[in-house]
């Protein structure tokens, strides 16, 4: 078994140190006992550098190899998909520094580590995240150029700003990859995705899940209008349709899918851009109700916007709505069955209650304004209501009992009592409202706006709009949920605590600049780099076309690079018969003769003479022809110049 002391402890020490700033954010991801054995490894191979150890036999590696399978698949139950995946690379890339011996293994480990860094991407790709992968990218740069010094060991400067200029001198290579490479349609990361709940909206609703929702404050998605903003309580974005009750939960319920929407709009049409978050579910948001479909979506006939597959990276679509309509007239049999749904067996004092109302009041739309008025007067709006007893009559005690809750106590008791009554009706969640950032004068809507109301079918009308929440709590509906309960946010509590404003412009100034991220660089698809093209004069934008053009820019890039570096090289460049004796000590140096900054030639072939007298014999005479040569005086015999280069050319130390 080779020693492993030919790889020096410093560029061990800098290829931990860079494992360990990649590795980092994965350590919230990963299991804490992957975090551990990649912690244990790094100090076994650091221990083994130290003081010069073998690495462990072929066979326990073996060994460990087969216990973190067995634990990985213990873990996530399967050895395939993203998370697995990426715990594995990461806790079989830290075994493998365990095994490096040369130089050669460090080189492959760092090739992975490029790789590993890569897989922090399919996690977030926000600007942060960009800089600390450029941030570890230059690390492990800095690392490869450590491992291929020779002789002394390179310092943190001679490690650093080198690797600096190297990336530097890759930029605009990269930008023109970035901007010309022809884009696929779909997400950059389609991989198999794990089935992984990520913040948002649900196809379910419990009692409290939305005011634990907002709590967040996370962007679910902005919007760009073509012209000014909407009011307040108009801006309902439409999501999962909710109609199937089991006691205090709502879900959703089996709908088809349509090309087009039915309705009659009564009213202007409104024109928006939205750029939605990834959520890792189909549907997609729109300002109620939608009127033009985006590519890669369907209606519900229930009218929700939903997309052919998860949104598992930045989306961004185009789509009309109208504020004012009339849709769903006629509502076929099995609809209005699924619209009159209850359950029967739970909530007495609820049932006695609607059926008392409808008996005294027949016309539907009275019925209506009359529970409203209820919920307005006997209600309270609150982010944190009383907790009940019981969750088979959850109804019940919300509305005889506490009568105090949230958005989604109201729609759901709303609709409970609607049904009872003999009124079609269903629940819609989504968001309401948003925040106009005025600085990129994008409308901002986070997951503290998620929201639920209620829709009720009525025979001349169809389906309309019935929000309990904001006969409770206007300010709600027109201010959001800060005005009406005070901040509810980590962060709208620091924002209450600056009498300045200058978190609030801090965080509008971020957000605006993420957006050009996500515009420009995360949401850079096919659509976007050919509005783009076309901006700069290329009339026929198509895949042949964009290749020509990469090929053209790249090869005009590496012709500009290459024509620097040559005249760099021609105003630095040494003269021949330095350049030439240089060459001869980097030789010897892989011998392990390192010649000194201020060790003269003569000394130099003396050290050498006192270890190798073998090789001191045919180095002595390079050496003398290059102190003849250096030291005869300003003109240099050029045949012995081109004798002196050509015996260095062919020269071997071992």
């Amino acid at each position: 078994m080779l020693n492993v002391a030919t790889l020096k402890l410093g560029d061990i020490v800098w290829l931990l140190a860079a494992m360990a700033f990649v590795i980092a954010p994965h350590t919230l991801r990963i299991p804490l006992w992957m975090s551990a054995c990649c912690l244990a490894a790094g100090g076994w191979r650091w221990w083994i550098a130290r003081n010069s150890l073998h690495s462990p036999p072929s066979w326990l590696m073996g060994l460990f190899a087969l216990a973190v399978g067995a634990g990985a698949f213990v873990e996530y139950r399967r050895l395939f998909g993203r998370e697995v995946g990426v715990a594995m690379l990461i806790v079989m890339l830290c075994l493998k520094i365990l095994e490096m011996k040369n130089k050669r293994d460090a080189i492959v480990v760092i090739f992975l580590s490029f790789f590993l860094a890569l897989t922090n991407f399919m996690y977030s790709q926000s600007i942060l995240m960009g800089g600390y992968m450029m941030i570890c990218v230059w690390l492990f740069v800095a690392t490869l150029i450590g491992f291929n010094r020779i002789g002394t060991e390179a310092t943190v400067r001679e490690r650093l700003a080198p690797a600096g200029w190297l990336l530097a001198q890759s930029i605009p290579m990269m930008l023109v990859i970035f901007f010309l490479f022809p884009r696929l349609t779909g997400p950059l990361w389609s991989m198999p995705q794990d089935d992984k709940a990520i913040t948002g909206l649900t196809d379910h609703i419990r009692p409290g899940d939305f005011s634990e929702l907002t709590k967040s404050d996370a962007v679910a998605f902005r919007v760009d209008f073509e012209g000014a903003v909407p009011q307040a309580e108009d801006l309902y974005w439409r999501g999962p349709v909710l109609g199937q009750q089991q006691n205090s939960e709502w879900s959703m319920y089996n709908v088809g899918e349509t090309r087009k929407l039915d309705f009659q709009p009564e009213g202007p049409p409104t024109r928006y851009r939205v750029t939605m978050q990834p959520h890792n579910k189909f549907w997609m948001f729109a300002l109620d109700l939608p009127g033009t479909l985006p590519d890669n979506a369907i209606f519900t006939t229930d009218f929700q916007l939903r997309s052919r597959s998860p949104v598992v990276s930045l989306r961004s679509y185009e789509i009309t709505s109208y504020l004012r309509y009339r849709v769903g007239t006629e509502l076929g049999r099995q609809e209005r069955s699924q619209a009159l749904a209850f359950t029967s067996y739970s909530n007495p004092r609820s049932i006695a209650y609607a059926r008392k109302m409808r008996e005294e009041n027949p016309d539907p739309k009275v019925l209506v304004d009359k529970l409203l008025k209820m919920y307005n007067s006997n209600f309270e709006y609150t982010l944190e209501p009383p907790k009940s007893d019981t969750k088979a009559n959850a109804i019940d005690a919300f509305l005889f009992d506490t009568r105090a809750g949230y958005c989604e106590h109201f729609a759901s008791s709303f609709v409970f009592l609607l049904r009872v009554a003999g009124i079609p009706a269903r629940i819609v969640t989504g968001y309401q409202g948003g925040e106009v950032n005025p600085i990129s004068r994008q409308l901002i809507v986070r997951q503290s706006d998620a929201h639920a109301w209620a829709e009720v079918w009525f025979e001349d009308l169809g389906w309309a709009r019935a929000d309990p929440t904001f006969a409770v709590s206007p300010l709600r509906i027109n201010r959001g949920v800060t005005a009406a309960v005070g901040p509810v946010t980590v962060f709208d509590k620091f924002v209450a605590a600056d009498q300045l404003g200058v978190l609030n412009e801090l965080r509008f100034s971020w957000d605006a600049l993420n957006n050009q991220w996500n515009q420009w660089v995360v949401g850079f698809n096919a659509d976007r780099q050919r509005s783009f093209l076309e901006e700069l004069g290329m009339r026929e934008v198509d895949w042949r076309s964009i290749a020509v053009w990469l090929i053209v820019a790249v090869l005009v890039t590496a012709g500009i690079a290459a024509l620097f570096l040559m005249l760099r090289a021609y105003r630095t460049r040494k003269e021949p018969l330095v350049a030439a004796w240089d060459r001869l000590c980097a030789r010897l140096a892989r011998r392990g003769f390192v010649r000194g900054a201020d060790e003269g030639p003569m000394d130099y072939l003396t050290r050498i003479r006192q270890t190798n007298a073998e090789l001191a014999a045919r180095v002595a005479p390079l050496v003398e022809s290059y102190v003849r040569q250096r030291y005869a005086g300003p003109i240099a015999d050029r045949a012995d110049l081109r004798d002196f280069t050509r015996r260095v050319w062919t020269f071997r130390a071992g």
